[in-house]
């Protein structure tokens, strides 16, 4: 009777230490999965920085856009990036810099929101984060994406 008791206790220990090591497991590879979805992201935000880089050199100046904007939006008009500024990934253009604009993650928190300056010489692309990168100096959340810069700080 003594050695059954002490097998159900060891049972018992064993499973509590597999359940704990599954639970680790489980909110590391979420951490991981996190990690590549934000390696993914600022992948897609110098890509965009590039197209738009390209667009400067062609007019010196940066497609306007007076109000906030959504990319890759069909309802807005933000599929791809032509020498004439955004347009439908439908229409016309002379000649294509970035077809389509970047966006995998096409949830509401993930959306690239991008703004030109009144001078259109500079702007501002507002992209969301999950988790700290130290490295950029970047924050979990809103983080904002210049010509010249990121700041670790919402656009918008």
């Amino acid at each position: 009777m003594h050695n059954q008791a002490m097998t159900k206790i060891e049972i018992l220990l064993v499973i509590s230490i597999c359940s704990l090591i599954i639970i680790f497991d489980i909110f590391y590879i979420s951490y991981l999965d996190n990690k590549s979805r934000d390696i993914q992201i600022l992948s897609e935000v110098k890509q965009i920085q590039s197209g738009l880089d390209l667009f400067f050199l062609s007019n010196n100046y940066y497609p306007e856009s007076k109000e906030a904007m959504e990319l890759n939006d069909d309802y807005v008009g933000t599929e791809k990036l032509c020498p004439e500024g955004f347009k439908r990934s439908a229409d016309k253009c002379s000649r294509v810099i970035l077809d389509p604009v970047p966006n995998f993650f096409l949830n509401k928190d993930n959306k690239y929101i991008y703004k030109s300056a009144g001078d259109k010489l500079n702007y501002q692309l507002e992209f969301v984060l999950k988790t700290n990168n130290k490295k950029l100096g970047l924050v979990k959340g809103k983080n904002c994406a210049t010509n010249t810069q990121i700041l670790s700080q919402p656009c918008f």
